[in-house]
């Protein structure tokens, strides 16, 4: 953050953030027009107002199986929760609190006289329906021995603004939560806190949010969804009666994800005492119990791991599969089994090389899935081998039935130690380019530098790209002339880049430069692999941005039809985007292993 010019334009500086570079100010309006003319400043929003989610005035505990856990030990025990609410009863006999923190004095300076007691009763109730004590009195949360934080983002009144709960959630993400859960709606997207949601889920926090209580009669568009459970990282949680039925008031839209117990729900309040009340702000705090078991029973689960075994083991209620209404379900407890006849041994070889032995699984699920903590890398499979590559460290792998085509909700995990496995400092296990760069080090293509780095997020130029191809392709090429002006032997890559020319696999520029620095782009990495491998090109595309007048646009289309080189979300290729080092050898192992070519 630029200190000096927060001070130059604003009256007076309220809070900067840690987590994003930006800061709550203060402002006329003409420092405001000054601030988002200014050419260091990306954006300028007013804090907007965010409120409690309950309408008026429960039961479900049965109705989510919490009653049925397997197994029945789970309490939640060792898991962190943080309630973004209105604080919490301190002194209620009936909860137990970890600790807290009060965000009020972002806009109020008196805010947080109380620090994160409850003046307003709503975060009470939430966090009871989450962890109420397993005891003689009131009543019983779903996940009761859960680290229970409470982070006071409201008021006595229910209100707050939405920097309040961008300094909740950057407070979850320094004390490393596990969970959050936010029964507090706005209807305004806010980019920052956006930005800031996005860097809790990140940091592997799931997020669980109320989808609102605007029922379908807002005016505004087709989904009366509200923020921040209308972001992508956040589960949009809907309510329902005791009769599984849509209650009237719940939000519905595409962003729903799950439904859970919000009608007349029973839980604690202040002064010690219990009450009823009613909305989506009661549902959600059912899925945050329930999230709590499932994470107690798999600790090594990612945030998304658990969130897509929530949506598999969630009862459909309404239209089959998911839908504007109850999202995946009703939210219910895991009930796979704590055992199986199934058992996966594995083998390493000490050079990245992981071998499942997936004899058993062929036998008993014939096709199965196989993911590596959250990300799928064989599909529908029946060999009685799967082969992946990993660096150093402890990693899991969870194989899934697939029946009639459609992948079950039962599964078996595998816990490998590759204690054997390369040691790639700045390759993080668990991040999504490791199996690639690993089995590129295991074939001796991707060494390194001499600092014993990989740099996997920097950009990748053209003579590195070069000598990846090449040793790719077998060659070991010492330094030499080259037929570039730009290239002579004092450059390492000059061998590599003088045969790949040779061969036609790469080529120059008009003014017989190859300029060797610079970066390569997706589309320039096509035209690389496809021309190395001699893929054929394509013409029909799937792409929005390719067409015939993007160079190269053959060969994207020849390494799409083989499943090597895939677009993004939107259905862009993005050709002239620079490509990173993590990128490239995605691209490259898979032109290399057709049994990778599954997913960027």
């Amino acid at each position: 953050m630029d200190r000096q010019l927060l001070n130059n334009y604003a009256d007076k500086v309220v809070h900067v953030f840690d987590e994003l570079p930006s800061a709550v100010v203060e402002v006329t309006d003409v420092q405001k027009k000054m601030l988002q003319v200014h050419p260091a400043v990306e954006s300028v929003e007013v804090d907007k107002p965010i409120e409690k989610s309950a309408q008026a005035t429960p039961w479900g505990y049965k109705a989510i199986k919490a009653d049925q856990r397997v197994p029945s030990t789970l309490s939640g025990k060792g898991v962190k929760i943080g309630v973004l609410d209105s604080g919490v009863d301190i002194d209620h006999p009936d909860l137990r609190i970890a600790g807290g923190a009060c965000m009020l004095t972002i806009a109020w300076s008196d805010g947080c006289v109380d620090s994160y007691e409850d003046t307003n009763g709503h975060g009470t109730h939430v966090t009871g329906i989450v962890a109420a004590q397993n005891n003689s009195i009131g009543t019983v949360g779903v996940a009761p021995n859960a680290e229970i934080y409470a982070i006071k983002v409201l008021n006595e009144y229910g209100d707050g603004t939405t920097a309040t709960m961008m300094a909740g959630v950057e407070w979850a993400i320094k004390q490393d939560l596990d969970i959050i859960n936010i029964s507090v709606t706005t209807e305004y997207r806010d980019s920052n806190l956006e930005r800031m949601i996005k860097r809790a889920y990140e940091n592997g926090i799931l997020i669980v949010a109320a989808a609102g209580n605007w029922g379908m009669n807002r005016t505004t568009g087709t989904s009366t969804v509200d923020y921040p459970a209308k972001f992508d990282e956040v589960i949009a949680v809907g309510s329902i009666n005791e009769h599984r039925m849509r209650a009237n008031l719940s939000s519905v839209g595409p962003e729903v994800e799950l439904a859970a117990p919000g009608e007349e729900i029973y839980s604690t309040i202040l002064s010690g005492k219990y009450g009823y009340l009613s909305g989506t702000s009661m549902a959600a705090p059912y899925v945050t119990g329930m999230a709590a078991l499932y994470k107690e029973r798999y600790p090594e689960m990612t945030n998304q791991q658990l969130r897509e075994l929530l949506q598999k083991n969630a009862l459909d209620l309404g239209e089959t599969g998911r839908d504007k209404y109850y999202g995946f379900g009703l939210v219910q407890s895991d009930r796979n089994p704590l055992s199986h006849n199934v058992t996966i041994p594995y083998e390493t070889n000490g050079e990245g090389e992981v071998k499942l032995n997936m004899e058993q699984a062929a036998s008993a699920f014939q096709t199965y899935n196989v993911y590596r903590f959250d990300s799928l890398i064989a599909k529908e499979k029946t060999a009685s081998e799967v082969i992946d590559y990993a660096s150093s460290g402890t990693l899991y792998y969870y194989v899934y039935p697939v029946v009639n085509g459609k992948e079950s909700s039962d599964f078996v995990s595998v816990k490998v130690e590759n204690s054997g496995g390369p040691l790639l400092k700045d390759v993080p296990l668990k991040k999504w380019y490791n199996r690639f760069i690993t089995f590129l080090h295991h074939k001796n293509v991707m060494n390194g530098y001499t600092d014993g780095t990989i740099k996997p997020e920097r950009s990748i130029s053209r003579a590195e790209a070069a000598i990846l191809i090449g040793k790719s392709l077998g060659m070991d090429e010492p330094a030499r002339s080259t037929r570039f002006k730009d290239v002579s032997s004092n450059i390492n890559a000059s061998g590599y880049i003088e045969l790949l020319a040779k061969r036609g696999v790469i080529g120059g520029f008009p003014d017989g430069s190859f300029r060797p620095y610079n970066n390569v782009t997706r589309a320039q990495m096509a035209i690389m692999i496809a021309k190395a491998y001699e893929i054929a090109g394509q013409e029909g595309t799937n792409f929005t941005d390719i067409t015939s007048n993007v160079k190269g646009y053959q060969y994207v289309n020849g390494l799409a039809a083989e499943s090597i080189a895939l677009g993004f979300p939107d259905g862009s290729f993005r050709p002239q985007q620079i490509i990173t080092r993590a990128e490239f050898s995605s691209f490259l192992a898979k032109a290399i292993n057709e049994d990778m070519r599954l997913i960027n």
